[in-house]
């Protein structure tokens, strides 16, 4: 459904509401058919990459409620945050905390986290991309006004100017060299250097696969036999 645009449908089963699926057009499940599929001589990083940012976005929503999340990207290699969430206060008038994503699907986890995500928190931390942060929290507070009409808008853009409002989701894929308690905690040594403050700031998941490149490939496969048998049906 992600992969075919409707991720309100999705969102709306995993908040437990009884919706029929929606209508959609054979050329929407070809290219989602497309989305899916990995192009001869391409790396196939790019299109895991946006499957593992999907999967995160939904266990994100699963795992928390009360929370506006912004849609997960429409394509694969898609610059910009991997996901992000606002929490809001129990009247839906202000912001307590921005939850930003790093998303990571990969074979070497503890040197993506080392070299990649923690680099990629600091830059935060310092504040390098506070415009690009403003600008995609002003879109997700403004397209939910209407389902929180006291919101204040300019109020909660200047929340997430204060460090201690930004948080941080760390979701990266491991094998059996993490397996154990132990490998996980080691695996994201550092965040509390790189984020620090209150723990609430920082949350850390991790996604088993025997392997990684094996599993998508066979997910990815039943995923567009799912589609393509849709498409015929339409």
């Amino acid at each position: 459904m992600v992969a075919l645009g409707q991720y309100r449908h999705v969102a709306q089963i995993l908040a437990g509401v009884d919706k029929k699926p929606m209508p959609t057009r054979s050329e929407a499940a070809a290219a989602a058919i497309e989305r899916l599929t990995v192009p001869a001589g391409q790396d196939a990083w790019h299109r895991d990459g946006w499957v593992f940012q999907t999967i995160s976005w939904i266990a994100a929503l699963r795992s928390e409620v009360g929370v506006v999340a912004r849609a997960p990207h429409a394509i694969p290699a898609h610059k910009g945050f991997d996901g992000m969430q606002l929490r809001l206060d129990t009247k839906g008038k202000s912001v307590t905390a921005i939850v930003i994503f790093e998303d990571k699907a990969t074979d070497s986890p503890r040197a993506t986290v080392r070299e990649d995500v923690w680099g990629g928190v600091k830059a935060l931390e310092r504040g390098e991309r506070m415009p690009e942060l403003i600008q995609e929290t002003t879109t997700i507070l403004e397209a939910q006004q209407r389902h929180f009409p006291d919101l204040e808008v300019d109020e909660a853009i200047e929340t997430i100017l204060w460090d201690e409002v930004r948080h941080y989701r760390v979701s990266i894929s491991t094998s059996d060299t993490h397996a154990k308690d132990k490998a996980r905690k080691r695996l994201f040594r550092g965040f509390d250097l790189v984020a620090p403050g209150d723990p609430k700031r920082r949350r850390a998941d991790t996604m088993h696969f025997d392997d990684l490149r094996s599993w998508m490939n066979t997910f990815c496969a039943q995923a567009r036999a799912e589609l393509k048998a849709w498409g015929d049906d339409v």
